[in-house]
């Protein structure tokens, strides 16, 4: 079942939408106008940056209204996922957190999904690294460092409308692919295929008027989503039996942009590696499509999805063709890692040129 209960929370989706859109009007006509000084903000108008409020509220209503009992796995999964969607949610009330605190509070979501989900990574097709991974302290700590990075990698790609609703569409779509190639062999349950039916739902309501630039994601939904996404691919994985390179493979872009942004910043520009900027791989192909005469903001935004949707879907449906194949995958990664490099490094000569100089 492809569809399941997905037209349910696209509705519900849509609906907290507008409302969340109608009350930012109220309150900027008040005064308060949500408007972030900040590096990476393209926008002057206000605009609701709560639309990770209407992904959540929208998957538990639909959760919640096709009988899902309260102690079933769909809802032990939202509210492990609660750390972390409150923490951005925090932040979405302009309250600015310490990017170090922001860490801090984030790390209770992979502990609590650790034990209570029993998610937990053990093997990485690494050889003798994957003896280090039996340990359980060692197993906790890598699953809080690569949850909480690809939580924070989610919220810096969250720069373009649309983008990283598109990115997680395209995601469960392989998610998808997953399920329907598995066969009786290799059987995902059937509340995993509900549940990742509604996340499909509710992130598509919102992506239709987040395109347009009505709703942005916030840091609570890029929290939210980072974190539930790696524990819906981590239990896909581990389901079927795949490698866990295609996990990483799957995870490429934010993987990839996380890091590389991290080491520009270091040595290359010579800002802060915990400060946002404008110069994440989304701006550079925004900026180089206003240079092509695309003066439409609007229109800058929409080829900006499409370039990194055609870039990183094959990517994507690798991962699921070779799921099997670690070889094939960590070799489709280093391709993967050198192409985003050439696309930046054509794109924007600028990354020679330190901070103070420009």
């Amino acid at each position: 079942m492809f569809i399941g209960y997905a037209p349910l929370s696209f509705i519900l989706s849509i609906l907290c939408c507008v409302g969340l859109i109608y009350l930012d009007k109220r309150a900027a006509t008040a005064g308060d106008i949500n408007v972030r000084k900040s590096a990476q903000t393209l926008h002057s108008k206000s605009i609701s940056r709560f639309g990770g409020v209407a992904i959540y509220l929208s998957t538990i209503l639909t959760t919640f209204l096709f009988g899902f009992e309260w102690n079933s796995n769909a809802f032990l999964i939202l509210a492990l996922c609660l750390p972390a969607f409150l923490v951005g949610f925090i932040d979405d009330l302009k309250f600015n957190l310490d990017p170090k605190i922001r860490i801090a509070l984030l790390l209770p979501v992979p502990i609590l999904f650790f034990y209570f989900a029993d998610i937990r990574v053990t093997d990485l097709d690494l050889g003798h690294f994957d003896d280090f991974l039996e340990i359980e302290f060692m197993a906790l700590f890598f699953l809080c460092f690569a949850m909480v990075g690809m939580m924070n990698a989610f919220n810096l790609i969250d720069g373009i409308n649309g983008q990283l609703s598109s990115y997680l569409v395209s995601i469960i779509v392989a998610l998808k692919v997953i399920e329907n190639i598995s066969g009786t062999d290799l059987p995902l349950s059937d509340e995993f295929r509900y549940f990742t039916n509604i996340l499909l739902g509710a992130l598509a309501g919102f992506f239709l008027l987040n395109l347009f630039g009505k709703i942005f994601l916030g840091d609570a939904g890029a929290y939210f989503l980072g974190s539930i996404v790696c524990f819906g691919l981590i239990e896909a994985q581990q389901s079927n039996n795949l490698s866990p390179w295609a996990v990483m493979l799957i995870l490429a872009y934010p993987f990839t942009d996380l890091i590389f942004s991290v080491l520009r910043r270091r040595f290359i520009t010579g800002g802060d590696a915990m400060q946002p900027d404008a110069e994440h791989l989304h701006h550079v192909i925004y900026m180089r499509f206003g240079t092509l005469n695309f003066r439409h903001d609007r229109a800058r935004h929409f080829l900006t999805i499409i370039f990194l949707t055609i870039f990183n879907f094959p990517y994507i449906a690798s991962a699921v063709y070779f799921s099997d194949n670690t070889s094939a995958l960590i070799s489709i990664f280093i391709v993967y890692i050198l192409s985003y490099l050439l696309i930046y490094f054509s794109l924007s000569p600028r990354f020679l040129i330190s901070d103070d100089k420009r």
